[in-house]
């Protein structure tokens, strides 16, 4: 099934843009530019939206996570911190996904700190090396307006909002590894999974055990990351990976996220980047994100994709294709549109995503825009 699963993209096909409007909730100002990783989920009758805000560059130090709400998704309050890294001068905090269970609202964050020989002027270099004491922190909230840090889990996903499966288990998406708990707040008993082997690479590769997926575009080297997961009819668990090709791979879980198959790569296009996977009221299965695959790390069309089954996804929209520019330069700061993650509430498909990766801005339609589209 993996190998199946197709966007059956064509750079030639005509996909109808539904042109939706665009509504900035943050904008970047000359000290503090980096903003990206937005979640959205819906909490006490309103909107809650986390991103992570940096100075200048992805990921550096000093990097903390913010918040903004609405009550009607047009009108949001002025972002204000949620968290910043317990060490100001080596450390990082990035937004992992909320859960709420109706009565209570938790903020996963990914904590890590850099050494401080591989900073320069106390500044992240390029490339990943150095960091360290890896971890994750939660802040969590009974009413929308006081959040109070406890114990974070020992093990999570974290690229995806927690989910209920069916079974009623939280599962957590992640990329490497996932996690999963049966308590129903989400603050307890959370067990790690491993979706892949660290160092193991695609069979295709004829090889057995070797550095995961090499960049097949220029020097890009980048391991399978960054899953999106979606629950079947079955109550099969299927994971779309990022890799670093123009290629998603794919993965399954038959225990809900406790075991899965070695990944396959499929004929499900993409741009190097994260993406989000659902399932619509009337059981369609949605894929948003960037599945142009060149030029590689542009990400120049935010897009929308149909299935009936979960594999073929044959319906295609253009959400947006406005092209933004970046103001101001920075290290990793690539890419138009990024980072999508959406809810669906009322009728409605909410969405955010980062621009240029210094604005955050948020979109939304009736679902009933999604009763047309061309197939290619």
């Amino acid at each position: 099934m993996c190998g199946e699963i197709t966007n059956g993209y064509s750079a030639t096909a005509e996909r109808p843009c539904l042109d939706i409007p665009i509504r900035i909730v943050h904008e970047p100002d000359a000290q503090w530019n980096y903003a990206h990783h937005p979640f959205l989920t819906w909490f006490r009758g309103r909107f809650f939206l986390f991103f992570s805000l940096g100075r200048n560059q992805e990921d550096d130090v000093g990097q903390r996570v913010m918040f903004t709400v609405s009550s009607d998704f047009e009108t949001w309050t002025p972002p204000r911190e949620l968290a910043s890294p317990k060490r100001l001068d080596t450390g990082v905090l990035i937004p992992c996904g909320p859960w709420t269970d109706g009565e209570r609202l938790n903020a996963y964050l990914l904590c890590f700190d850099y050494r401080k020989d591989v900073l320069v002027n106390g500044r992240r270099q390029p490339g990943s090396a150095g960091r360290e004491n890896w971890g994750y922190r939660c802040q969590t909230t009974l009413d929308g307006e006081t959040f109070r840090e406890v114990e974070g889990p020992t093990a999570f996903g974290g690229n995806m909002p927690v989910r209920r499966l069916s079974s009623g288990r939280l599962f957590s998406c992640g990329g490497r590894t996932c996690a999963w708990t049966e308590d129903p707040t989400g603050l307890t008993g959370w067990h790690g999974a491993e979706v892949f082997p660290q160092g193991w690479k695609s069979p295709e590769a004829g090889q057995e055990r070797h550095p995961l997926l090499p960049g097949e575009v220029g020097q890009c080297q980048m391991e399978l990351c960054e899953g999106s997961s979606v629950e079947l009819e079955d109550g099969t668990l299927l994971m779309l990976l990022r890799s670093g090709t123009p290629w998603l791979y794919a993965s399954r879980s038959a225990d809900g996220g406790e075991t899965w198959t070695l990944p396959k790569r499929t004929s499900f296009t993409d741009n190097r980047t994260k993406f989000f996977l659902d399932r619509l009221p009337d059981g369609r299965y949605y894929y948003i994100g960037t599945p142009d695959p060149f030029p590689p790390r542009v990400r120049h069309l935010l897009c929308l994709s149909l299935s009936e089954d979960g594999v073929n996804y044959d319906r295609h929209f253009i959400l947006c294709d406005r092209q933004f520019k970046g103001r101001y330069p920075g290290l990793d700061k690539n890419g138009v549109y990024g980072y999508p993650t959406a809810l669906v509430r009322e009728g409605r498909l909410y969405m955010t995503f980062s621009i240029n990766k210094e604005m955050i801005a948020v979109a939304g339609l009736p679902l009933s825009a999604l009763g047309k589209g061309l197939e290619r």
